[in-house]
């Protein structure tokens, strides 16, 4: 796997500010990226990824006091420190920061990536697809119970059943290598632990059969890392290539790391699908192939359902026995991070009535995947590699209704996909924020996406096509895509102006030549979409779009309500002043930034922790970062005001 270049120190304070003994974590994971230079599918991206579980006590009040130090060539504090999201972290006390190591208090769980690097680093191609990252997975405690049936490395065969009515354990410092693609089986009434620290090279998988009661649950690390031979199913499952594929109901996954470090390129694989509504049951005389549904128009072959209301010829689907019928009973994902390299290795999806919660994805395809009703997806944060939509709306969903899904509260830290938006799609559309090409003929309504927060480079906001042409699609027999229906976006808010490489913007398209007979849902049409946002201090509105008016009726653009997390500025203003390095200060940004505002000027600051004062040019709305600022020593200069951060 390779070595970590950071050393990481913690220990459980008993409350921000409050000093308590550091000690060094032995249990540092790293991953680096596995393909050849010349794989296509990963788009650019290198780079390694350094992580740890930690835990945090569930006591109130309680922080983790950490210290990181990096010796990854290029990286110190000189040019910013940032642990992201900031939203979360900048009003958890000041920060102790030197050339190359940082202390600081993180006061509640979550995802945090710890980053010696200024903010025009993710700007840059080269220096975002080389950035060799820190993430630290601070966790609430979880309790493995005794009593359970260990898991040997030992286990023959192709694959393995777990359960039913069983209750196992992978421990830490196992071997667990196969040297192939290796499958556990779940199958009802089953849990599977994970000891902190276990590493499994392996796929947990039930899509064969609908199951019910399993628990995935413990930080441990879940890596498929071998090639799939070819697929039989009843051994292999489906050739998915998921970390995690199940079919069924009340199916809990707590706590895993999903990676996928399989060196060869081009081959694709989701970190967790539960009950992907564009797949059978395995069959395995006639086994699925995704091509099937690839630039495929109708009418489509039989292939059973298995909690879907229609098979996939649209014949009607009979057996939900082990289906998800309300919340009580739908998937649970929390605390689970994914982490992949190339593109096809896409996030995370638990299908309808699924919660997914508290999580993590670091991808370079698609991130989350709200494709079916009922779902919720909430707290989660996401950094998206160099292809792929952070949310994406659909593309091939079987013909079912798809209502009502709640995505809130989604931190992307990063979003590199500026790198390909302009060859991908190949439409006006970026790789947006929220996006896709919709070509399933389901229609899709009453979803409420809210709090989406962006700090970094991002294309764009919302990029949405419906389309019967589109790559990947599910058409109704006659030939109709769904429209997309009253779909609210209430408060997308990004720190910086888009960072656009030319030719795509923000898109609203419905499909502009439907069939003879596409009328009303099936028309293709998106309906009474209401926007609203905050773009580096302005607001988003229609003139930031481009709009195909005809496909598009009741669009309506609002104000967004202020930032669910607002700073607590408190800084002093000196008039007349500017400060750099020999007058009062040392400079963080050797070029000034252009800021809709002071207001702007003073967030770029109080998300940064070197970060200390900012000098603001009025005239021309430019702003500059400083740290060590020493009042007395300012320069007299009337066309510059400089406004230092109050900690006291």
């Amino acid at each position: 796997m390779g070595t970590s270049q950071y050393t990481v120190r913690t220990c459980v304070a008993e409350g921000v500010g409050v000093p308590c003994k550091l000690k060094t974590e032995p249990d540092l994971r790293f991953m680096k990226h596995p393909t050849s230079d010349d794989c296509d599918e990963a788009q650019g991206q290198k780079g390694s990824v350094t992580y740890v579980d930690l835990t945090l006590p569930s006591e109130s009040g309680r922080a983790l006091f950490v210290e990181v130090t990096t010796d990854v060539p290029g990286q110190n504090t000189d040019r910013g420190f940032f642990v992201r999201p900031t939203r979360l972290t900048r009003e958890w006390g000041k920060a102790s920061v030197s050339a190359k190591t940082a202390s600081f208090y993180l006061a509640d769980t979550g995802q945090f990536s710890v980053e010696f690097a200024s903010d025009a680093t993710w700007k840059s191609y080269n220096k975002a697809t080389n950035f060799d990252a820190l993430m630290l997975f601070v966790n609430p405690p979880l309790t493995v119970p005794k009593e359970l049936t260990l898991i040997s490395p030992g286990t023959s065969g192709k694959f393995f059943d777990l359960g039913p009515n069983k209750n196992y354990l992978f421990l830490a410092g196992i071997d667990y290598d196969w040297g192939k693609d290796y499958v556990f089986k779940v199958h009802d009434n089953t849990s599977v632990y994970f000891e902190q620290g276990a590493h499994v090279r392996a796929r947990i998988v039930q899509t064969e059969k609908k199951v019910k009661n399993v628990l995935i649950q413990g930080y441990g690390t879940l890596d498929v890392h071998y090639d799939l031979k070819p697929d039989v199913v009843g051994i292999s499952d489906d050739a998915t290539r998921q970390n995690v594929g199940i079919f069924g109901k009340n199916i809990r996954v707590t706590g895993l790391t999903l990676i996928n470090t399989n060196p060869t390129c081009g081959l694709f694989g989701y970190c967790l699908n539960i009950n992907a509504n564009w797949s059978p049951l395995g069959n395995k005389d006639d086994p699925f192939d995704a091509w099937e549904l690839q630039l495929k128009d109708p009418p489509y072959k039989f292939h059973k359902a298995h909690c879907q209301e229609k098979n996939m010829d649209d014949s009607p689907n009979s057996d939900f026995t082990n289906c998800p019928t309300s919340r009580a009973d739908g998937q649970v994902v929390s605390f689970v991070k994914c982490m992949t390299w190339q593109l096809g290795h896409d996030g995370l999806n638990a299908g309808k009535w699924g919660t997914v919660q508290n999580s993590f994805v670091r991808t370079i395809d698609d991130a989350i995947k709200p494709w079916d009703s009922h779902g919720i997806y909430r707290n989660i944060t996401i950094w998206q590699l160099t292809l792929g939509w952070p949310i994406n709306f659909g593309w091939w969903n079987w013909n079912q209704p798809d209502i009502d899904t709640v995505v809130t509260s989604i931190y992307i830290i990063h979003n590199h996909n500026w790198a390909t938006s302009s060859g991908w799609p190949e439409t006006q559309s970026g790789q947006c924020v929220v996006g896709g090409i919709y070509g399933s003929g389901a229609i899709k309504s009453g979803y409420r996406l809210s709090n989406i927060f962006v700090e970094t480079a991002a294309s764009c906001a919302v990029g949405l096509q419906i389309s019967k042409k589109a790559y990947s699609r599910h058409l109704t027999p006659e030939g109709c895509v769904g429209s997309m229906k009253d779909i609210r976006i209430d408060g997308m808010y990004f720190d910086e102006e888009f960072y656009q490489t030319g030719g795509y913007n923000n898109f609203l398209s419905g499909e502009t030549k439907p069939n003879d007979g596409c009328i009303k849902d099936l028309s293709g049409k998106i309906e009474n979409m209401i926007i609203s946002g905050n773009v580096g201090g302005r607001a988003l509105v229609q003139s930031d779009f481009v709009v195909n008016s005809k496909t598009v009726p009741g669009l309506t653009f609002e104000t967004a309500k202020d930032d669910p997390h607002p700073p607590l500025f408190d800084y002093f203003k000196y008039a007349d002043k500017n400060t750099y390095n020999g007058h009062g200060s040392n400079e963080i940004d050797v070029d000034g930034v252009k800021v809709f505002s002071m207001k702007q000027c003073i967030l770029r600051c109080h998300s940064d922790w070197t970060c200390e004062c900012v000098v603001f040019q009025p005239s021309n709305s430019i702003c500059w970062k400083r740290s060590n600022c020493k009042p007395g020593a300012f320069e007299k200069d009337e066309k510059y005001e400089v406004l230092i951060r109050q900690w006291e």
